[in-house]
């Protein structure tokens, strides 16, 4: 059995151990040779599973860079401008990219090599083994935390995109047909294609997801750079230097979700041809470069079309009767149509281990209750976040909070891992270097709980203030 269907039946808890350095001795002696047989690997969005055990001969580096690139790239996209502007400028907003581009990779190394200790493959796992019990709980619960609130901004942008459907159909006063209305076109569509979408036991369907993801990202970020020369859009008052110090930490959360790729990294690692650290490094290097030009274009262009009144969307921003930008949006709306499903098959799945563990059911009695459980699950899951999605402005916020919570799996875990892997080690014969190792894993934590702590409490300051107001084409009066 996998290490990921252990996790689902709830024995994962249990397979290394009772602390993590028992867990760390174990696993080393576990398996050795290619690495770990049979991986179920989360891939796409941070969960999908693909199996690509060593017998099918492992991803190709190039493989692994698409899959990285995919996982990384996402709806944060659309925000990148307003966080630009907002923190300052583009010189603050690609100086802030660069930061945690490098921060984010060596996180990614960091949690590779420890996934070589325990010989695991994702990365919820590593933390359970590396640093024990509790904190592979407080993991869990910040991935389901992730995903939901990753869910709630999906159906926020679908909602935003419809409406410019609708105001390019119906023109600006389109909400007051009731069947065009925001909160009745989000509630209908995600009833209609997300919910379906998300009963399934699994999800096959996302390698075609996958490609269309990347596709329609590329999309909006080419036409973003070009309306900025052939838009005829006027000049626009672009932020050139932020106005105070803690303007600058405004891109933090954006830019935190844009390039959380982490979960996925564990998983991707363990299923590699090659799989060392050397090969990873490329791997990250070129899917890196290939994501910050991505982000860099999207908020430069979108930064320098719209100066500081672009909105936290910015394809909003644009004249709904722009042909191009409207097949933007289709496209991008049908691949957060197929992305939802995948994040949540990924948080129901760390939710129902919870469940299972908790009643310590058999695995006869797992199986029997398996449908009624993902149901309920499902149900549950969907009808909250649609729920929210209605009642929360704009994906400025949600990305504000969920911006912050990428911190944690960028640095804080990492951090943590990393500090446990040295404690727990034979000491080596460079004193310099596992003090070195220790100091950088302290380093970790300290700044990704710092960084949680400040996005939360800009989120809930810029609330109070009213600057997350709803960023309505149409209103009800």
């Amino acid at each position: 059995m996998s290490v990921q269907e252990d996790r689902v039946s709830g024995v994962a808890y249990e397979s290394f151990g009772e602390t993590p350095a028992n867990n760390i001795a174990s696993a080393s002696t576990e398996s050795s040779g290619d690495g770990v047989e049979d991986n179920s690997v989360i891939v796409l969005k941070s969960c999908p599973q693909i199996q690509a055990s060593r017998r099918d001969r492992g991803t190709p580096v190039a493989g692994a860079i698409f899959i990285v690139v995919n996982a990384c790239l996402g709806a944060g996209l659309l925000n990148f401008p307003a966080a630009f502007q907002g923190a300052g400028g583009n010189a603050v907003g690609v100086s802030m990219e660069v930061v945690f581009l490098v921060f984010g990779a060596v996180a990614a190394l960091i949690m590779a090599y420890c996934s070589d200790l325990c010989r695991v493959s994702t990365y919820q796992d590593v933390v359970q083994t590396v640093c024990g019990h509790n904190t592979g709980i407080l993991c869990d619960l910040a991935i389901i935390l992730y995903t939901f609130g990753t869910c709630i901004t999906f159906i926020i942008i679908v909602g935003d995109q419809v409406d410019k459907v609708m105001q390019w159909a119906a023109g600006p006063d389109f909400c007051y047909n009731w069947y065009m209305n925001r909160k009745f076109t989000m509630s209908v569509i995600s009833i209609l294609i997300i919910l379906p979408l998300c009963i399934p036991k699994d999800i096959g369907f996302q390698k075609y997801a996958s490609f269309l993801g990347v596709a329609s990202i590329l999309y909006v970020t080419v036409i973003v750079s070009v309306k900025y020369y052939t838009g005829g859009y006027p000049p626009a008052d672009v932020v050139t230097s932020p106005k105070t110090f803690t303007d600058v930490f405004i891109a933090v959360p954006t830019v935190c979700f844009g390039f959380q790729y982490h979960i996925s990294a564990v998983p991707v690692y363990a299923s590699m041809r090659k799989r060392n650290l050397g090969s990873l490094a490329v791997v990250m290097f070129f899917a890196m470069v290939i994501a910050m030009l991505v982000y860099t274009a999207t908020g430069v262009y979108g930064g320098l079309t719209f100066g500081s009144s672009v909105t936290s969307d910015v394809l909003l921003s644009y004249d709904a009767n722009d042909v191009s930008v409207t097949i933007g949006r289709a496209a991008l709306t049908l691949d957060i149509l197929t992305s939802y499903p995948i994040l949540h098959f990924c948080g129901r799945t760390v939710l129902d281990g919870f469940y299972v563990r908790w009643r310590r059911l058999s695995a006869e009695d797992n199986l029997r209750q398996e449908f009624v459980r993902r149901v309920v699950e499902t149900m549950a899951w969907f009808w909250l976040s649609l729920f929210f999605a209605i009642m929360i402005p704009n994906i400025g916020l949600v990305i504000s909070v969920i911006g912050g919570l990428a911190a944690v799996f960028i640095m804080v875990f990492p951090g943590y891992c990393l500090i446990q892997a040295v404690l727990l080690q034979q000491p080596s014969d460079n004193v310099h270097k596992d003090r070195a190792l220790l100091a950088l894993g302290v380093l970790y934590v300290f700044l990704g709980t710092f960084i949680l702590g400040e996005n939360t409490a800009l989120a809930i300051i810029d609330d109070l203030n009213g600057k997350n107001s709803l960023q309505q084409i149409c209103t009800v009066t």
